[in-house]
């Protein structure tokens, strides 16, 4: 009930969002002719699902959702969204998640990642989606979505809820790729590449 609800309010807010891409790295189409790891903020999850099919379309994605029950709602909205929920992080589920994941990415969908998700620390990046890049040899195209107005919530990433009308900006950055072979010490520097890169595109400060 709760998931539907949210759902609607979503879907409601945004047939009157004025939607604008800032598309650096010139790939978003409807369609996309390959697939990429989308990595936005946790704090802005449930905007994504708009902006994606607003930009690209039914482009099969999945969505990495933790295994929480803050988790099950954003799996149940995204999931009425039409993407495919996977459910894992960092405490419970973290394997199987990842797993389930790297295999749909492979099959021929588009994945999308929180970095920061599911407890923080807000806008500081975790290795996963490195990982993941590094796994399935996905470029990730960092996202930062600017909602202005917008309401934050009091949750630890402060999520944005948007209002009626607002205008959403998603600025899709040049995409990162990972080396197969990358060491512990290319997956650091890389992910510090994405959190700068995700920092910037949001117009935040960590």
């Amino acid at each position: 009930m709760v998931n539907w609800l949210l759902y609607i309010i979503l879907r409601v807010i945004g047939f009157t969002l004025r939607y604008r891409l800032i598309d650096e790295s010139g790939l978003i189409a409807p369609g996309l002719k390959r697939n990429y790891i989308f990595a936005c903020w946790h704090n802005r999850i449930l905007l994504m699902p708009g902006l994606y099919l607003h930009f690209v379309g039914r482009k099969p994605i999945a969505a990495l959702a933790s295994a929480s029950r803050d988790g099950d709602y954003a799996a149940g909205v995204v999931q009425l969204f039409g993407f495919t929920a996977v459910r894992g992080s960092t405490s419970r589920r973290a394997h199987q998640g990842f797993l389930e994941l790297t295999r749909l990415a492979m099959e021929g969908s588009n994945a999308t990642i929180t970095p920061d998700g599911p407890r923080g620390p807000r806008y500081v990046a975790q290795s996963g989606v490195i990982k993941l890049a590094t796994v399935t040899g996905l470029p990730i195209l960092p996202v930062g979505i600017i909602v202005e107005p917008c309401k934050r919530l009091k949750s630890w990433d402060r999520t944005i809820i948007p209002l009626p009308f607002a205008r959403c900006t998603a600025h899709v950055g040049k995409p990162i790729i990972i080396p197969r072979d990358a060491d512990d010490a290319t997956v650091e520097k890389c992910r510090l590449e994405v959190q700068r890169a995700m920092i910037e595109l949001s117009g935040e400060s960590a």
